[in-house]
């Protein structure tokens, strides 16, 4: 991945007043930035995500510790912009401080980007973590114009949905189904009126595709 570029050291830039015969007595006694190769270098990032996901981020593992420094390699900061805030969440994870939780706005769609500072010892580094963020298209699920007792889902996606459909007013689960990627199924239902919901397993995050109801299913009639 990128490296973000690095200020010189300051001993180079002094050396430079030092050639051209400027006096260093009040500069010397300013702070000094650690040389770059001093302190840890942390190295920007590229994740993948769906919008309405959570998601824990190992942002460390591509980053370089300094073995002129003493300690662990840690995270020390994360920062959202403003305007990022409105589709994104973003803080060091409380149960694995290695790693940085996110979680993304169901609306959100794009590319998206915030901040965070890696630190060992008392030096620190700090670069940007850009998230590519997909949003999911609701699949259309609509009673089945010929069949009695079915319904019709078509996923609109170019991944795999879960679909699991019941009632809502009793919360009972009738079952799932698969709808592959850019297909359509038929369902079995025994209910006139359902309530389904659609989603994505991404990894550990449980990804919202859509819900909703089909009204007025026609049963299918009984064999006499």
């Amino acid at each position: 991945m990128p490296v973000l570029a690095r200020p010189r050291a300051l001993s180079a830039v002094l050396a430079g007043l030092a050639g051209a015969g400027l006096a260093l007595s009040t500069v010397a006694a300013a702070p000094a930035e650690a040389d770059p190769q001093q302190r840890p270098i942390a190295n920007s990032d590229v994740f993948s995500v769906y919008a309405s996901g959570e998601y824990s981020l190992d942002v460390l593992a591509n980053d370089e510790v300094t073995f002129l420094s003493s300690g662990d390699l840690t995270l020390c900061g994360v920062d959202v912009d403003e305007a990022t805030q409105r589709v994104l969440y973003a803080e060091i994870d409380r149960d694995d401080p290695t790693k940085i939780f996110i979680e993304t706005n169901r609306n959100a769609d794009g590319v998206v980007a915030f901040t965070y500072d890696a630190c060992q010892g008392g030096s620190r580094d700090t670069t940007t973590v850009a998230l590519d963020i997909t949003k999911l298209q609701s699949p259309r699920v609509v009673k089945h114009k010929k069949r009695r007792g079915r319904i019709a889902a078509a996923n609109r996606n170019d991944v795999d949905l879960m679909i699991v459909w019941g009632s809502n007013r009793t919360n009972v689960v009738d079952g799932s189904r698969v709808i592959p990627a850019d297909a359509r199924i038929r369902i079995k239902v025994k209910r006139k009126r359902v309530f389904w919901t659609a989603f994505l397993l991404d990894g550990e995050s449980v990804i919202l595709a859509g819900d909703g109801t089909v009204d007025k299913i026609k049963k299918k009639k009984r064999k006499k």
